[in-house]
This record gives structure tokens, C-alpha cells and sequence, in this order.
């Protein structure tokens, strides 16, 4: 079993939560960038095995997830970036591979666009790094239930009720659940696209995907391999937004694959 060490470092004053799991050999070190909603533990099954084949993996509870508090400001993914660069700087951390899971790709894909020289291969899984509207229809029958609803029922007791059921239709309850601060967060930070960061980077990426992703769908996996010149795709059959947790082992060993140069 790897050695998972727990920390806690002060960086812009946030007291911010983050985990080491020490390989057993020096393969270089991989920071993870969790999704929306995700904490350090979200990715522990899959660092665990890269761990035992000789990574070291950081990973941490970005500021208003798990045990690190949210910001006092309204942050874009302008402030993740600069926020999660301190951190590097903070704990010695260059020249490392790194992951971003969903909202933590865009977070990796602009962290790399300006600090490109700290960062050995980028991976993206499932990123939200294209933002375009593509409402399904129950996140359109969703959208028209929220209009009509809080018309009908916003005044009355159940209203509280009618809103969690609308925004789990619509595919966004983690914006739901989220408290006030991180609702504005993830309303700046969802019209954030960065279809032309994706383009214009030269890092070798490896583009990560689930077949059955209905959160950043497989077609923003085929935009990102035509728009990025040095990026590999690999897609996890039979999977959803989350293969790290659905897929571990598969996970771990098409990451380790591409970190080796064996795909």
C-alpha cells in the first residue's frame, strides 16, 4: 500500500488541504487537478496504482471543496490559476505531469497556457474546456420547468423542492448543492471557453474521455484532438463523466501508458 501523507499550507490566506502519495520509485511526480464538486480523495484509487508503479502524485482540495475553505471573492478560472500556481511555488512543485478532471482540465489547460514550462505532458479528462450550449432535451425540459415553475411555485413551500428536481433534471446539481459564493464562481467559470487556448498549445496532451459522458460530451474530446497539434485521444468504453471512478485500473494504465511513451 502507498504512503499517503496529509498536509496543510497556507497560500493567499486560504488553509488549503492537499495529499502526497509516494511512489515506490522516482518516475517523476503528477499533480491532479480535481473536478467540480471533487476533493484530494476523488482521484486516491488511481494515484494509489500509479503510485506502486513509481509516480508520485499530488493531489489537493481546491479552495471552496473538501477541507479547504472558498474564497472570499467571486474567482474565475483566472484566480485558480494563479491561486494553484502559488501552491507549486509554495511546495517546491516543477517540472511535474499534470491531470485536470472536468472543471479542473480548464483549470490545467490555462494553468499550462501560462506556465507552460513547469509542466512536463498535460492530461485532460473529460474536460469542460469547451463551452458551447447544447441542451439535451431534459436539460430543455428542465429549463422550461425552472420558468414556468418559479412562477407557479416560487412563493409557496414547495419551492425548495421543485428547484432541486429542475436543476438534477438539467444534469447541474452541483450547482444546486453548492453555497452562495461557488454559485457565482461556477457561473463565471462556466462561460469560460477555451477553444483557442486548446489550440494554441504545443505540450504534448493526452485527451482522456468516457464513450457515455453526458456532462462534457465525447464530441468536445474529438474538438480538442483536431484542435491541439500534439494531443493523443483515448476513449474508456462503457464509461461516464467519471472513469477514475467507475474505470480505476483502465484509468490508471492508459495514464501510465501515456506517461511511459507507450501510446
Amino acid at each position: 500500500m502507498s504512503e499517503i501523507l496529509e498536509k496543510i499550507t497556507n497560500i493567499d490566506g486560504l488553509d488549503t488541504k492537499y495529499r502526497i502519495i509516494k511512489g515506490s520509485s522516482k518516475k517523476g511526480t503528477l499533480l491532479i487537478f480535481h473536478g467540480w464538486g471533487g476533493t484530494s480523495f476523488s482521484w486516491l484509487n488511481v494515484a494509489s496504482i500509479l503510485a506502486d508503479d513509481g509516480f508520485d502524485v499530488v493531489t489537493m482540495d481546491m479552495p471552496g471543496f473538501g477541507e479547504t475553505p472558498p474564497p472570499s471573492d467571486i474567482w474565475g478560472t483566472d484566480e485558480y490559476v494563479k491561486f494553484l500556481y502559488d501552491f507549486c511555488k509554495k511546495i517546491k512543485l516543477d517540472n511535474f505531469y499534470l491531470l485536470g478532471h472536468s472543471f479542473g482540465g480548464a483549470i490545467a489547460l490555462k494553468f499550462t497556457s501560462e506556465h507552460g514550462s513547469m509542466v512536463k505532458n498535460l492530461i485532460l479528462c473529460d474536460a469542460a474546456v469547451i463551452r458551447k450550449e447544447r441542451l439535451s432535451f431534459r436539460q430543455k425540459t428542465a429549463k422550461f420547468l425552472s420558468k414556468i415553475g418559479s412562477k407557479i411555485v416560487s412563493k409557496t413551500p414547495f419551492y425548495p423542492l421543485f428547484e432541486r428536481i429542475a436543476y438534477k433534471l438539467a444534469g447541474t446539481y452541483d450547482y444546486y448543492r453548492a453555497n452562495p459564493i461557488m454559485k457565482d464562481i461556477f457561473k463565471k467559470i462556466i462561460i469560460d471557453d477555451m477553444s483557442s487556448l486548446a489550440e494554441q498549445l504545443k505540450i504534448s496532451c493526452l485527451i482522456l474521455w468516457g464513450e457515455f459522458d453526458h456532462i462534457t460530451p465525447l464530441e468536445d474530446a474529438f474538438i480538442l484532438n483536431d484542435l491541439m497539434e500534439n494531443s493523443t485521444l483515448k476513449i474508456i468504453n462503457n464509461s461516464g463523466h467519471n472513469p477514475h471512478r467507475t474505470h480505476i485500473e483502465e484509468t490508471a494504465k492508459i495514464i501510465i501508458n501515456y506517461l511511459t511513451k507507450k501510446c
